[in-house]
């Protein structure tokens, strides 16, 4: 349920001999080619004179317009799964950061997935392993004993603390599978015609491409994909093990499925990419910072708790200001009203605010101090007039994961297309429906407020008429029925156990993995 991660180790100039570990044999590239003085020579990380290094070719770059110089490498190197491994030194900024797959470096395709695997040895209980909450709830040990792993391969010989080895980015997966390419691909067009939560009708960041769904705002990026269209695509991942097959002699990556007197007796990677439909959430620093401010921070610090309800208070009046001064309106009344708000309540506004929008680090293990200042308010004060300190560094705790992974349960959940019951067997709902309702008012003393509303057939029937052919949302853009009558619409649903996707016809039903189970069964590449 993990696929990119970049790990960051900052403070490298206490670590030298990183950069020794890192001179593997690989393809390495600047990050900008510029007129520099040092354009043709090399500049030795421990002593920062220039020499010659074959593999070391660090460039220092200078801006004329900006008189800024920084100093950056590139490389990647082909690992024991036979996928390249990513990496980029900055001299200027004092860290080394490795950015990759962690299912493509341990099997070489994310196909495979983070899981625990039934083949495998674990600690777990096979039948557990199909859960999608289960696998959510095991990843963080998983992650961290990975990281360990991957440093100790790395740098086995190398002391580097824990506090400089730094989560920068962080994405969260699924791939659900289905019985055919038609199938997956069918689904996702149904998809499309879901807005999402909380994206405006107008918003330019949802982007649906012929194989694919896109969402963008400012704090993360999601997408929904066909993995077949991506994994033939001429940067897609068939490409790569066809040349490797070819490099190692011998077929390592299964991409082609096998017959036998017309019986496929071996599905091929490309026809297994071919019935996914792939869930992804890129996490970086910004939206971990998001999640980490908003549920973890101080979050037992009444100071903490008393300024966010301030925040709310003063903000509201502080964001009409900058409106009427942008629309050149009158403000004498709002900075009146402003000036009249309490001196505490006016610094936990300017606290809040600096605290929330100062980005975090997310490293393996934090000082005793930065733990005391992610605990409470009050110990990043410094005066009492607003002026505070925020903590720079956090711990990435299993409990900021699983902020994540609700995000991103709740995205996937958002997309869930189920197949409309038959008119029939929706009859039979209304009528259970309506006989639960009849036993509950009875129960109720006559004139009671409590007593529910029947629900009439007509009424649910005219609704899924609605939906033969197009959603909810879909049919709110086209002015057939208003925002309002959309939530009735949903409500009524929910009360017989209909969710507001269903979208598909009586005649289609299309069969669709929802957690492990079959990932687990068709496992044999």
């Amino acid at each position: 349920m993990v696929d990119t991660i970049v790990l960051r180790i900052n403070n490298l100039h206490q670590y030298p001999k990183i950069l020794e570990a890192l001179r593997k044999e690989g393809e390495g590239q600047y990050n900008s080619v510029v007129d520099s003085p040092h354009n043709q020579e090399v500049v030795d990380f421990e002593t920062g004179e220039i020499s010659k290094d074959r593999f070391l070719q660090i460039k220092q770059v200078h801006y004329a317009d900006t008189n800024n110089t920084f100093t950056s490498y590139r490389n990647k190197v082909l690992t024991s799964s036979h996928y390249y491994l990513a990496y980029s030194i900055r001299i200027d900024r004092d860290y080394v950061e490795m950015n990759f797959s962690i299912p493509k470096y341990l099997y070489g395709t994310n196909i495979m997935q983070f899981v625990p695997h039934k083949f495998e040895e674990h600690p777990y209980n096979n039948e557990e392993l199909d859960s999608l909450e289960f696998n959510a709830e095991i990843t963080y040990e998983r992650l961290i004993t990975f990281i360990d792993n991957f440093m100790n391969d790395w740098f086995k010989d190398i002391q580097i603390s824990k506090e400089d080895i730094e989560i920068n980015r962080l994405d969260l997966c699924f791939n659900q599978y289905f019985k055919s390419v038609e199938d997956s691909l069918k689904y996702l067009d149904y998809q499309k015609r879901i807005k999402k939560k909380y994206i405006k009708k107008t918003t330019k960041n949802k982007v649906d491409w012929g194989t694919s769904i896109f969402i963008q705002n400012a704090r993360y990026a999601a997408k929904i994909y066909h993995k077949g269209s991506e994994y033939a695509s001429s940067k897609g991942e068939r490409k790569h093990h066809l040349t490797m097959n070819k490099k190692i002699g011998k077929e390592h990556f299964e991409v082609e499925s096998k017959y036998k007197d017309g019986v496929m007796v071996r599905e091929g990677l490309e026809d297994t990419a071919n019935r996914i439909l792939r869930y992804e959430i890129t996490f970086k620093k910004p939206f971990m910072t998001y999640l980490f401010k908003k549920h973890l921070f101080a979050r037992d610090c009444t100071g903490w708790q008393q300024a966010q309800k301030d925040y709310k208070e003063v903000n509201k009046v502080v964001k009409k200001i900058r409106e009427n001064r942008i629309k050149g309106l009158s403000i004498y009344q709002l900075e009146k009203k402003y000036r009249n708000f309490s001196p505490e309540k006016r610094v936990y506004h300017k606290a809040y605010s600096k605290i929330l929008n100062r980005s975090n680090t997310f490293s393996l293990a934090i000082s005793e101090t930065a733990r005391r200042e992610n605990e409470s308010l009050h110990a990043c004060l410094k005066d009492d007039k607003g002026n505070y300190e925020p903590p720079k560094a956090a711990l990435f705790t299993k409990e900021l994961l699983n902020e994540m992974f609700k995000v991103f349960l709740n995205f996937k959940e958002e997309f869930r297309i189920s197949s409309m019951d038959k008119f029939t067997d929706t009859t039979k709902r209304v009528i259970a429906y309506n006989n639960d309702v009849e036993k509950y008012n009875k129960k109720l003393p006559k004139g009671s407020k409590e007593r529910k509303a029947r629900i009439s057939e007509n009424y649910i029937n005219s609704i899924l008429l609605h939906l033969q052919t197009h959603s909810f949302d879909e049919l709110v853009q086209m002015g057939v029925i208003s925002a309002r009558t959309k939530y009735n619409y949903i409500k009524a649903l929910g009360k017989i156990g209909l969710s507001k996707n269903h979208l598909a016809v009586d005649s289609v039903e299309i069969e669709k993995s929802e957690d492990f189970a079959h990932y687990h069964q068709i496992l044999t590449f």
